[in-house]
């Protein structure tokens, strides 16, 4: 598991133009002038990520609406903060949505914070994540630190349902029988009749 971000993504000099002449505010940021260069951020981040979430560790999508760039500093709070290197991680949609715009700041700033103290959470690229949360059984979040509950209770990581959901896959993925359990729920009528025959045959060959 990545525990933090060792490489920002470092801007190339015609980025860095293309960001100097279409950016104003932070709601720029959803501007197609900018869409080439979220891709090369998010190729970078999922490399030095290994493609998982800054703050849940779940595995980021590939498909639309199952990653987001997020901007650990909200860049609605501070919009000059909005194209800073490390103020830019991965994280899944549900963790970006419940964090959302809640302040990450121990107190105000006017230069990006250059260690991990500034922060109230963990930081991507700062905070070493293991430090900080114990993931059990990949489904229990267990605060190390208090930086560590804060970051669990910013994203709500004791997400109920998706804690069940995680528990159930996880215990599927360890017993074959749970398995297979799983797989006959799922099955159509046909392919139960098909798995009794076998069985009756495995028995009776027995």
């Amino acid at each position: 598991m990545s525990d933090r971000i060792n490489k920002p993504y470092e801007f190339l000099d015609d980025e860095n133009v293309i960001i100097a002449n279409n950016f104003n505010t932070h709601h720029d940021w959803t501007k197609t002038v900018f869409n080439q260069i979220k891709v090369n951020i998010i190729t970078h981040l999922r490399n030095e990520q290994e493609n998982k979430c800054c703050y849940c560790k779940s595995e980021l999508g590939f498909d639309i609406k199952e990653m987001d760039i997020e901007h650990i500093i909200p860049k609605s709070e501070y919009e000059s903060f909005t194209f800073h290197n490390k103020n830019l991680a991965l994280s899944c949609p549900a963790c970006n949505t419940k964090k959302s715009t809640k302040s990450v700041l121990n107190k105000k700033c006017s230069c990006y914070p250059r260690s991990g103290n500034a922060f109230v959470i963990v930081h991507a690229h700062y905070d070493n994540y293991s430090t900080n949360i114990f993931i059990k059984d990949e489904c229990v979040y267990v605060p190390r630190t208090s930086k560590g509950s804060d970051t669990i209770k910013y994203c709500e990581l004791y997400r109920f349902l998706d804690v069940i959901e995680k528990a159930r896959k996880f215990q599927i993925k360890k017993s074959p029988l749970a398995q297979l359990t799983e797989g006959l729920r799922n099955a159509s009528e046909s392919e139960v009749n098909e798995f009794i025959e076998l069985i009756k045959d495995k028995l009776n060959n027995n």
